[in-house]
């Protein structure tokens, strides 16, 4: 699979791409919504360390069914964004994955319950702040390691 850029069209529905609208202030309430169990609001900061360019394996997915999550790249050069819809039987579709070629200037929040790749980063060391909900029983963060890996091709 072959990564276009990210752009907010493509990336809708199971994702918002965090960009001021026609240059003015633009307020995002799905990047603090509170999730439908108890838990608090979480604030990270991310350090991936880059994966080489080529065909790059995706061995698992993960979703959480009670928060979105947001991640804003600080110090950052090109990284994949994946997103995947569900199966009726609560797996991920990865048939219909989707993925995306996102830059340093890329902020997204993933729509609650998606499946997405966890963070990859393609050009070095990378900083990115990640907020989320954190549900207080624990179980917000479903990973799914897939029976055969998602391959892309990154140049």
């Amino acid at each position: 699979m072959r990564l276009p850029p990210l752009t907010a069209d493509a990336l809708a529905p199971f994702a918002l791409l965090l960009r001021a609208q026609d240059g003015r202030f633009t307020d995002f309430p799905q990047v603090l919504e509170p999730g439908d169990t108890p838990g608090r609001h979480a604030f990270a900061i991310l350090c991936p360390q880059p994966v080489p360019p080529g065909n790059i394996s995706i061995a698992s997915l993960e979703r959480h069914p009670h928060s979105t999550q947001s991640f804003l790249p600080i110090r950052a050069g090109r990284w994949i964004v994946l997103v995947a819809p569900t199966l009726p039987d609560g797996l991920p579709d990865t048939d219909a994955a989707r993925a995306f070629l996102a830059g340093p200037g890329d902020a997204i929040c993933i729509a609650r319950n998606v499946w997405h790749a966890g963070l990859t980063v393609l050009d070095g060391p990378a900083e990115f702040a990640m907020m989320m909900w954190r549900a207080d029983a624990g179980d917000d963060g479903i990973v799914h390691d897939l029976p055969a890996p998602i391959i892309l091709t990154v140049g």
